[in-house]
């Protein structure tokens, strides 16, 4: 088992992450034993896993259970209603505990709810996909999409523990697998360079990965973003880096009402958008551009975006939250492992980015 520390002061947590860690819940989370607790999951989960982590639970006291649909489109009022309702009914108190057990969707729907709960009650995340484990759940951001914009809805509220069981990504389909290796992969561009050539090594499609190089690559996108996390916990500066690729991601997933690409499929649209405009600057190399662009391409097929208005792409962008005073926000990368943010973005560099987007879609075919 690899353990990390997440060291916010009195909002510290341990991350751990390994293969089988389902069974050792009762001592991993002994300082929680006894609390009245909700666990969220969503249908799908449940039925592939939901036993197993029932009997690990019941050893740290009784639970109620909600069960919420997946998918982007899912993370809204409607859901978070739902969860909030289940605390109501469970007789939930501000001593209690919430875990959320699934994918990302799971885990900011559940973080914001409890973090709305009673003003605040302690949560626990166990991930079970690829993205939540290298990127959502930790951190401590929650929350729920608007119709116009992701993630516009939200709080910051950290968990009391991670606890990543990689066991669990051997029954996830590959294209979710997929989707949480291009996170991995903005990690490496952020700060990384090992990272960033684990994931242009991974053998294609990411079947037949390793246990140790699965565990080795989480452990090393967590390690990033924990260093970031500790400098900057409410993303009032350093942390926005961490945002490399989401400025377009998120404006793709928006404007195609989240049905379209998952989170992890846009933002590797967006690593690519981001790397052409900072080559476009003269800020990196044509060289590492296209290592960059090839990399995003090893990891898989994306969907395509060709036929996607570039004007409605450019308006969701113009509603990112990110924006200020109306000047656009992007990451943009300066070499494998070196990034920067610039808020002087045109929208003809976004329009410029689109159509190379749209220039390698042939090579996904």
């Amino acid at each position: 088992m690899i353990e990390i520390s997440v060291d916010l002061g009195p909002n510290s947590y341990p991350i751990a992450i390994g293969h089988g860690l389902v069974s050792s819940l009762p001592r991993l989370l002994a300082p929680l034993a006894g609390r009245r607790t909700v666990v969220v999951s969503s249908p799908h989960v449940w039925a592939l896993h939901g036993s197993r982590v029932e009997k690990s639970l019941q050893r740290l006291g009784p639970f109620t259970r909600v069960l919420v649909p997946d998918g982007e489109r899912n993370k809204n009022r409607r859901s978070l209603n739902a969860i909030q309702d289940a605390f109501v009914k469970a007789g939930l108190g501000r001593d209690g505990l919430v875990v959320a057990f699934g994918g990302g969707v799971v885990g900011d729907l559940t973080g914001f709810a409890a973090a709305t709960y009673m003003r605040g009650v302690i949560w626990v995340q166990i991930p079970t996909t690829l993205l939540a484990m290298v990127d959502s759940s930790v951190g401590g951001k929650t929350g729920i999409n608007h119709p116009r914009a992701k993630n516009l809805i939200g709080a910051f509220h950290q968990p009391k523990a991670v606890i990543a069981d990689c066991a669990f990504l051997e029954t996830l389909p590959a294209r979710q697998l997929r989707s949480g290796a291009y996170e991995a992969l903005k990690c490496g561009v952020i700060a990384d360079r090992g990272l960033f050539q684990a994931m242009r090594k991974a053998p294609a499609g990411l079947r037949g990965w390793s246990r140790t190089d699965v565990e080795n690559a989480v452990a090393s996108a967590c390690e990033v973003k924990v260093g970031i996390v500790e400098k900057d916990e409410r993303e009032d500066g350093l942390r926005r880096v961490l945002n490399l690729g989401h400025t377009l991601g998120h404006a793709l997933e928006s404007v195609t009402a989240y049905r379209r690409f998952t989170h992890g499929e846009a933002v590797g649209w967006g690593l690519v958008g981001a790397a052409w405009i900072a080559r476009r600057r003269g800020l990196l190399p044509d060289e590492a551009f296209d290592l960059v662009a090839a990399t995003v391409d090893h990891l898989g097929p994306r969907p395509r975006v060709s036929d996607i208005r570039s004007q409605a792409i450019l308006d969701a962008v113009g509603r990112d939250k990110k924006v200020k005073n109306g000047r656009l926000t992007f990451v943009l990368p300066l070499s494998i492992g070196r990034v920067a943010v610039h808020d002087d973005i045109g929208r003809g560099e976004v329009r410029d980015a689109l159509k190379v987007m749209t220039s390698r879609e042939a090579r996904l075919t």
